[in-house]
């Protein structure tokens, strides 16, 4: 049974990721979106790809920052090369093995209890979220009139209320637990990873910033602060393949709202896709090498 419910939200992924992928292509004009591939601009494709890898140096920092919180100290490369295969097998191989529990199962091997290394992964995470609603926060009250009405009223909610649940979150286990395992979520533990996340959520955006300009996408670059937080949030979510499909029906709508056509969206996000493909071969790499060492 539990095999069962495996694949079959597997399936549903891979239906709900080809699904989306089918519409958008069955609405766009095929010889256009071969004229918008052909004229991209290399070098800023290039840079693109340059802040992704940025984000990814930094997301190990982050994650050992967490770690360090309980006293447990190891290198940095061990992070980022946890980190990275970790990344790889959730692009290369979703749903099957999970990069999140590999990761634990490193940090377990490497001294740190199981609780608190599966918690490390989960804070991790949580950083990554609470980065994005501090972007959306400054830049929703100025920049999101190109935005349904609803649409707006219900993101003000979501992202002041999240911001609001973290600090009062924050209080109240600063002042009524002493658990060690919430340690890396008090302060002043938390001010690292949580400004770390704010920054690695600046380079996520930064990376479409010039996958645009890759695109010749006349855009005006302060509106990807408000789109690309929003776009993290649903790729993030367990509905598609890597998020493909949601994150070019997703960019499709918002670009949409500002006179672009379906094409631009998914040829922005198939550049962004690209890039995780790219950043998945050092992962994939020290993975097979790793699991060598383990026959």
């Amino acid at each position: 049974m539990k095999n069962f419910k495996k694949f079959f939200f597997l399936f549903l992924r891979f239906f709900i990721t080809f699904s989306i992928l089918y519409f958008l292509f069955k609405k766009s004009d095929i010889n256009k979106l071969k004229e918008i591939f052909k004229g991209i601009t290399l070098p800023y494709y290039l840079i693109a790809l340059l802040c992704f890898n940025c984000f990814q140096f930094l997301v190990a920092l982050r994650w050992k920052k967490i770690c360090e919180a309980w006293d447990f100290k190891t290198n940095y490369l061990f992070y980022l090369k946890s980190y990275l295969m970790g990344f790889s097998l959730n692009t290369a191989m979703p749903g099957i093995v999970g990069g999140d529990v590999l990761r634990t199962v490193f940090l377990t091997k490497k001294g740190l209890i199981w609780k608190k290394a599966s918690l490390s992964v989960l804070y991790d995470r949580f950083c990554g979220l609470v980065g994005i609603f501090f972007i959306l926060a400054l830049f929703l009250p100025f920049y999101s009139n190109f935005l349904p009405s609803k649409l707006h009223f219900f993101l003000f909610l979501l992202t002041y209320g999240v911001i609001a649940g973290v600090i009062l979150a924050g209080f109240i286990l600063k002042k009524f637990t002493n658990s060690d395992y919430f340690k890396p979520l008090t302060f002043p533990y938390n001010l690292k990873p949580l400004f770390l996340g704010f920054v690695i959520q600046i380079l996520f955006v930064l990376q479409f910033v010039f996958l645009g300009k890759a695109l010749h996408l006349n855009l005006k670059f302060i509106y990807f602060f408000v789109i690309i937080p929003i776009i993290s949030f649903l790729s993030a979510l367990p509905l598609s393949i890597s998020g493909l499909g949601v994150r070019e029906g997703s960019l499709s709508y918002f670009l949409h709202l500002l006179n672009y056509s379906v094409e631009y969206g998914i040829s922005l996000g198939l550049l962004g896709y690209s890039l995780i493909l790219i950043s998945a071969l050092p992962g994939l790499y020290f993975y097979l090498k790793e699991k060598r060492l383990w026959k």
